[in-house]
C-alpha cells in the first residue's frame, strides 16, 4: 500500500522510456538520485476505522477500503493490497500489481503512539531488492493506527532516470522498474507503461521552456499529481518537484548528472 508511492515515489518519480532520439535537449543524459539534496518528507497520508476489522485508507484524493482478513483488495490505482493485524502496534500489508508481489510492508508504532515506522521491503523490476523505510508523525487522532500521518524522514532505493529528448518531447526512462512514458511539447496525454503500471495511467505535459516542462499524471481520468522537472543552467542537475492532488506540500527529488 505504501501510501506515498508504492507505485506512486515510486511512481511519479519513476516512470520513463529509453528511446532512439537525437540528443538535443538539455534534459537528454542519465541522471542519478541525490539523497542529501533532495527533500521527500511532508507527505500527509490517514488512516480511519471502517467497521469491524476494516479501515479506510486516504492519501491526497484517493480513498481505499480494505478488511483485515489477509485477502487481496483492490486500490484505486490499479493494484491489490492485503491485511493483516499482527498487533495492536503492528500491521503487515501485501502489495500486488498484476497479480504479482511488488512489496511487503510493516507498519509499527512507537511506544507513545506519536509516530510510526513504515518499512517496505521487495524486489524492483530490474532484479535489485528494494528497502524503503518511511518515518510519519501524528498530527491527528490518538488511537492506534487511526488518524493523520506526515512523513518526516524517508530513505529510498530509487537511484535513477534516464531521459532522451528534443525540442517537442522528452521520453524518460527508470530502469529499475521498467517504466516508461513520453512527454510533449503540446501536451497531449500518453500512456506510461509498465509492469507496476496502474491500468489507464496517462501523463501530459508542456514545455515552458528551454529547461522546464510542467506535465500532470493521471489514474482513471483522474489527476494523481503535477510535476515540475527542470534542468539548471549549467545543465549538471535535475530537479523534479512533485505535489500530489488534494496535498498541501510538495516533494523535491535532485538529480545529478551522470
Amino acid at each position: 500500500m505504501q501510501l506515498h508511492r508504492s507505485l506512486a515515489v515510486a511512481m511519479a518519480l519513476g516512470c520513463a522510456f529509453a528511446a532512439a532520439m537525437p540528443a538535443a535537449s538539455p534534459f537528454t543524459g542519465k541522471w542519478k538520485f541525490n539523497a542529501a539534496r533532495s527533500t521527500l518528507t511532508g507527505a500527509t497520508d490517514s488512516v480511519a476505522a471502517a467497521g469491524a476489522n476494516t479501515w479506510k485508507f486516504s492519501y491526497g484524493t484517493f480513498s481505499w477500503t480494505v478488511k483485515a482478513d489477509g485477502t487481496d483488495q483492490a486500490t484505486p490505482f490499479g493494484s491489490t493490497v492485503a491485511l493483516k493485524v499482527v498487533s495492536p502496534a503492528k500491521w503487515e500489508i501485501t502489495d500486488k500489481a498484476k497479480g504479482k508481489v511488488t512489496a511487503t510492508e510493516t507498519w509499527e508504532l512507537a511506544a507513545d503512539g506519536k509516530s510510526m515506522t513504515r518499512t517496505s521491503v521487495g524486489t524492483h523490476e530490474d532484479g535489485t531488492p528494494m528497502h524503503d523505510v518511511v518515518t510519519v508523525k501524528r498530527t491527528a487522532g490518538d488511537k492506534g493506527f487511526e488518524g493523520t500521518w506526515e512523513s518526516t524522514d524517508v530513505k529510498t532505493t530509487f537511484t535513477e532516470v534516464d531521459m532522451e529528448g528534443s525540442d517537442t518531447m522528452v521520453m524518460v526512462t527508470l530502469p529499475a522498474e521498467k517504466m516508461k512514458f513520453m512527454v510533449t511539447s503540446d501536451g497531449k496525454e500518453s500512456p506510461v507503461e509498465g509492469p507496476k503500471v496502474p491500468p489507464g495511467m496517462t501523463i501530459s505535459g508542456k514545455m515552458t521552456g528551454p529547461r522546464r516542462i510542467e506535465a500532470v499524471t493521471k489514474v482513471g481520468g483522474k489527476a494523481m499529481d503535477a510535476e515540475t522537472w527542470e534542468i539548471s543552467a549549467d545543465g549538471k542537475t535535475f530537479t523534479y518537484t512533485e505535489k500530489d492532488s488534494g496535498e498541501a506540500k510538495a516533494q523535491v527529488s535532485v538529480l545529478d548528472k551522470m
